[in-house]
């Protein structure tokens, strides 16, 4: 698990003090959660992901580090079924942020095996102060049969 002062290191230059609350909360969060998990500030940069998701892309967030939702979806997706890049305004995140609602999606990522089907949720963080981001969860689909 990554504590809070090395979370501090591996995101932006903003010290953890000033980070929101809620961002540290979060990271704290999904490092101890066994489903794959992104945290996104509310610029859209990819703040944070937990051991799962880095088991699922093939690197640790150590490794990677922060990244814009442009960098994200240039290395990760997600994709359509026809194996391109779905706009980002139609992403769960976005309504997420745009609505401050939770929202779903199904789609493709490209992992570290290949193309992999998943589901996915997004869930907005607020707190006192305003809109600061949203936790992304997301799960493998079982293979169709006959693939």
């Amino acid at each position: 698990m990554v504590g809070p002062e090395r979370l501090e290191q591996q995101l932006d230059a903003q010290p953890l003090e000033e980070q929101p609350l809620e961002l540290i909360l979060a990271r704290n969060l999904i490092s101890i959660i066994s489903i794959a998990a992104l945290l996104v500030d509310a610029d859209g940069r990819i703040v944070f992901f937990n051991e799962a998701a880095a088991e699922i892309i093939g690197a640790p967030f150590e490794e990677i580090g922060v990244l814009e939702q442009d960098q994200w979806s240039a290395r990760y997706g997600p994709f359509g079924t026809d194996g391109k890049p779905l706009p980002p305004d139609e992403l769960p995140v976005a309504t997420a942020v745009r609505e401050s609602r939770p929202a779903y999606g199904h789609f493709f990522v490209r992992a570290e095996s290949g193309m992999l089907e998943i589901e996915t949720g997004a869930l907005p963080l607020s707190g006192p102060a305003g809109y600061h981001g949203a936790i992304i969860v997301f799960w493998p689909l079982p293979p169709a049969l006959g693939d």
